[in-house]
């Protein structure tokens, strides 16, 4: 008897050294978000491969923070001061282009998500109606910023003299700032649109350019030199991203309800109820296309075909975000995305179809 205690606890002894030891290899990774506050239709690359252990699966323990804006991220992947930056790309394409080693390897948000959004009770149609106004961002390091100064230049306006530009955050104080009668209309993105219109400020139209038709944003980006020294790693971050992608796409409800409980301070003030998943639902249907695996045509999660850039980057050439064109092999990589791409995609959705939250 004494014999079989002894082995049962040397046993436990045993699987409890074999976790310390799991734990200890897990590789710690720092993750930056270009947006202040990161929204459950982030979840996918944020709380869902946390929380369901896509992250530990690779051999990774990540650690994901909130930036305000891409150009802040990437400077401090640049600095080595953080692993990878998920960001609107052009930033990263300006500093390859002043000599920056690094590059991009996987987008999930393949697809224009910006746009110039006129409130409905201001009573402006086009453009050229802002003349003389202010429209508000989001950050001056964010996309929308880049993206309302191309579209005006159509119309023959510029910044500064023309109309400005103002930075009113998201959210609560986004709408605060129209309401207040700081700005007459915004350039943030689709999914803030649908959460300002959710607060009681309707939009006549949301303006788009139709040069950025394929538009990338949500890549990731990584040193160069990562590319052959943490292959492993870089691969092991997209590919867990990719099945929570997959998740987020088949059951958004449990995308919504997992990012809320592992980022409380996201969630409504007034409480997690039906009505308050409801809203978010409508809020995460206008990404549903743009985060598919199909968004490209390629059936491949995370690509960017060759033309599709070099029409991205024609886009920043016109809007004068980029100095000049180059060969877009300097920018990205596809050489990842079929490993990326191996995983049991039948077992995330049956997870996802049957997940239920504690």
């Amino acid at each position: 008897m004494k014999l079989k205690t002894f082995c049962i606890a040397l046993l436990l002894v045993g699987m409890t050294s074999a976790g310390a030891v799991l734990a200890q290899t897990l590789q710690k990774i720092t993750l930056l978000h270009s947006q202040p506050q990161i929204t459950s239709a982030f979840a996918y690359s944020s709380s869902l491969p946390i929380h369901l252990g896509y992250f530990k699966e690779e051999g990774l323990e990540v650690e994901v923070n909130a930036m305000a804006g891409a150009a802040a991220a990437m400077q401090l992947v640049i600095g080595g001061r953080a692993d990878f930056a998920i960001g609107n790309p052009s930033g990263a394409m300006i500093a390859i282009q002043k000599g920056a080693d690094v590059r991009f390897y996987y987008t999930s948000i393949r697809g224009d998500i910006f746009g110039v959004a006129l409130p409905a009770e201001s009573g402006m149609k086009t453009l050229a109606d802002l003349k003389g106004k202010t429209i508000g961002v989001s950050s001056f390091a964010s996309g929308g910023t880049n993206y309302v100064k191309g579209l005006m230049k159509t119309v023959g306006l510029e910044s500064g003299r023309d109309y400005n530009i103002v930075e009113v955050g998201v959210g609560a104080r986004a709408a605060g700032a129209y309401r207040s009668k700081q700005i007459d209309a915004y350039s943030l993105w689709d999914e803030i649109y649908v959460t300002l219109q959710q607060s009681g400020i309707p939009f006549s139209s949301i303006i788009r350019d139709p040069r950025a038709d394929g538009h990338a944003v949500g890549s990731i980006l990584a040193k160069t030199a990562d590319y052959t020294a943490r292959r492993k790693t870089l691969i092991g971050v997209a590919r867990a991203i990719a099945k929570a992608q997959l998740f987020q796409y088949t059951n958004p409800e449990a995308a919504i309800r997992i990012h809320w409980k592992v980022y409380p301070q996201t969630a409504p003030r007034d409480g997690i109820t039906d009505a308050a998943v409801k809203r978010e639902l409508n809020v995460l249907a206008v990404r549903t296309v743009l985060i598919s695996k199909n968004a490209m045509k390629t059936n491949k999660w995370g690509d960017l075909p060759r033309d599709v850039m070099e029409k991205f980057q024609g886009y920043l050439v016109a809007t004068e975000v980029l100095p000049k064109a180059m060969d877009v092999g300097a920018y990205y990589t596809n050489d990842l995305i079929d490993e990326i791409n191996n995983f049991d995609e039948a077992a995330i959705v049956r997870q996802a179809r049957e997940f239920k939250l504690p």
